[in-house]
């Protein structure tokens, strides 16, 4: 592993990536529907759930009940363990700021990016809905909540060796509940809330059933710490662990520390001590789990053992006996998990499921903006969303939320020039999908015919190997992806980057021409459509094909081409074909085609390729919804890397280099691509 140039974000971007990471009815099933549940297991809808097809959104509000909001001074949660948490507890007052005597429901936020950060923004940005981002929420405080934000063990000031979403961090999060509880202010109603780390851990704490928890609010959380994000496909996210390990490590050491040490002078050892072992975590930590996972360590590069799945809220999700409102967005770093956490959420609690368009940070910001909401044409700003839910679980109050659309996604191609539209069903996956399969064929087509016998394949070939590099620099945790592969200039560069890229935007984010010419890759293309085409939900890919090499990979990308021929990008999948094998109990399937597969990326299911002999490989596209207008085209695109989203473990990165794959698309070997088909009357 060779060192490249460490990745330095300005501090404009620094700020709006960290708010984004702060801030970052019936549930039917069609009649020949299998849904995939957790990592392990199948999920069935709860059928005693009423349908509430017809509802709509609508803005909820409330005059203030107090004039002001205050936090109280800095204090520290001592666990069972002796490690000590930092809180920050902000609280309704008078007009003279003083706190208002009385107990109140509280929503309790626990990040990994520091609560007097959270607090800033908050400051900066607006005083509505910063508990997105685990600030003072005046909007909420002023409506009778007061609002406890807590630094997760072994960040900020918290204390403890963390190991980020680990076991010892999870049990601290009831610990923090458990203090709560205990609090004079507290009426004996509990919501969590919180955006991505914070949305997260809301998750993880709901799952341990604490009975004074009433609702969750979580916006753009992870499921599937594997197969959704760190691991998809079988190969390593390094673009995205380039930029979310060093930030959560170094908003954890230094200067936003000594500063906290002068302001709270009484507690400046608590606060000393917890630098120090964030300091060392980088040693104990940081580096060896990302080194074991280039090293393509089992357990760390596959999903051997628990490292993953106690990081994965989606496998205890139904677990959650609370209602519990789940946020995502179409180009989200949780693309794939939101949807699937709201499946297992479902059987047992009022869930509620809103897709928004856009990148991780994109989503956050237009939530906490305001900028989804009736007007046009979509649902409310992230304000009304958390009075309406916590004003309905956490006072009682009948706002409606019960009654919400089950589900509300916004659909690509579905509005007309910047108005964006959504369309609600009373499920996910749409209960009116069907599986369509369109085959590959030699010509370059894409058809609902199978090939014939003889057409032709047609081969891809290994970029230059990408360069990682990741090491301790003085207090902290430095990283850098150098990309070799053209990806740099796709959606998947904005999506693994949380949208940080996006805030420059490029023709190339947009618009897929460039990245598919750039790698070469293998163009295929149904006739220009007569008629619209809907598809939401997970796509799967059966691409057959060969490699010179023991291993290689398919990197799909699914898009919505136009008469001027723009590609505007759908969806992209990853796979590494070592890891093909599928658990058929564990996968999804639609009027009995299987249509979202389960790989298990286990060592024992591993399966080395044999140069030059043809395999099937299944590949999940994540999830989207889409209208593709007659006179477009759908495009799938097939090249054999998109080292923006997966790179190679350093042991598979030198059996691949040089590699040349073929594609086949015969009648032997009939490549295919299965869609979620819904029809356009489902629009709503």
């Amino acid at each position: 592993m060779h060192p490249s140039p460490v990745i330095k974000a300005c501090p404009f971007m620094l700020k709006t990536l960290v708010a984004g990471l702060l801030a970052v009815g019936t549930h039917n099933v069609g009649a020949q529907t299998t849904t995939l549940g957790t990592r392990g297991s199948t999920s069935q809808a709860n059928p005693a759930i009423t349908s509430n097809a017809n509802a709509v959104w609508q803005d909820y509000t409330r005059k203030e009940d107090y004039p002001r909001a205050i936090t109280l001074p800095l204090q520290f949660i001592t666990t069972s363990t002796g490690e000590k948490l930092s809180v920050r507890v902000s609280v309704p007052a008078d007009f003279w700021g003083k706190q208002v005597p009385g107990t109140f429901p509280a929503i309790l936020t626990q990040t990994a990016y520091r609560n007097d950060v959270g607090q800033l923004l908050g400051t900066i940005a607006t005083a509505d809905t910063t508990l997105m981002v685990g600030g003072k929420d005046d909007f909420m405080i002023r409506r009778g909540y007061i609002t406890v934000a807590v630094d997760a063990y072994g960040t900020g000031m918290s204390s403890g060796e963390t190991k980020l979403l680990g076991a010892e961090e999870q049990q601290a999060y009831g610990e923090a509940v458990k203090w709560v509880t205990q609090q004079p202010w507290f009426n004996g109603n509990l919501g969590l809330a919180g955006t991505s780390y914070l949305g997260i851990s809301s998750l993880l704490t709901a799952e341990q059933q604490n009975p004074a928890v009433k609702a969750v609010f979580a916006v753009v959380p992870m499921g599937d710490s594997y197969r959704g994000v760190v691991g998809a496909g079988g190969l390593l996210n390094a673009k995205f662990l380039s930029i979310w390990l060093p930030l959560t490590q170094s908003l954890s050491v230094g200067a936003l520390n000594d500063i906290e040490k002068l302001s709270n002078p009484k507690y400046a050892s608590i606060i000393a001590a917890a630098d120090a072992q964030h300091v060392a975590a980088i040693d104990s930590w940081y580096l060896p789990t990302v080194n074991d996972g280039l090293a393509g360590k089992v357990g760390i590069a596959t999903d051997d053992g628990d490292f993953w799945a106690v990081r994965s809220p989606v496998d205890k999700a139904s677990s959650i006996k609370v209602p519990t409102f789940i946020v995502g967005s179409t180009n989200d770093i949780f693309q794939r998990d939101e949807p699937l956490i709201y499946e297992q959420l479902k059987k047992n609690v009022n869930t509620k499921l809103l897709i928004l368009p856009g990148s991780h940070l994109q989503a956050v910001t237009g939530l906490i903006a305001g900028a989804n909401n009736t007007a046009s044409n979509g649902a409310p700003g992230g304000k009304f969303l958390l009075l309406q839910w916590f004003d309905q679980y956490l006072k009682g109050k009948s706002t409606g939320a019960e009654t919400l659309p089950n589900v509300t996604q916004f659909v690509q191609g579905y509005g007309t020039g910047s108005t964006k539209r959504y369309a609600r069903a009373t499920d996910w996956p749409h209960p009116q999908a069907a599986a369509q399969r369109l085959y590959l064929r030699g010509d370059m087509s894409l058809s609902a015919q199978p090939p014939a016998a003889g057409e032709i394949g047609h081969t891809i070939r290994e970029p230059k190997a990408p360069v990682v590099s990741i090491v301790r620099n003085n207090k902290t945790v430095k990283a850098s992806v150098t990309i070799n592969d053209g990806s740099e200039c796709s959606s998947s560069f904005v999506q693994w980057t949380l949208g940080i890229a996006g805030l420059l935007p490029q023709a190339c984010y947009s618009n897929s021409a460039k990245v598919e010419a750039t790698q070469g890759a293998l163009i295929y293309q149904t006739e220009v459509l007569a008629s619209d085409l809907y598809i939401n939900g997970p796509i799967q890919a059966d691409v057959w094909m060969s490699a010179l090499s023991t291993d290689a990979a398919i990197a799909i990308r699914v898009d919505d081409v136009d008469a001027a021929g723009v590609a505007t990008p759908i969806s992209t999948g990853l796979m590494s074909a070592r890891y093909r094998a599928v658990d058929n109990s564990r996968s999804r399937y639609l009027n009995g085609v299987m249509i979202q597969p389960w790989h298990p990326f286990t060592a024992a299911s591993a399966q080395p390729l044999s140069p030059g002999q043809p395999v099937l490989v299944p590949v999940e596209i994540f999830p989207n919804a889409a209208l593709i207008r007659s006179g477009h085209k759908l495009r799938v695109a097939i090249s054999a890397s998109n080292q923006a989203q997966g790179v190679w473990p350093l042991p598979q990165q030198a059996a691949v280099n040089g590699n040349i794959s073929t594609v086949f698309n015969d009648a032997q070997h009939p490549s295919s691509i299965v869609l979620p088909v819904v029809p356009t009357s489902a629009l709503n």
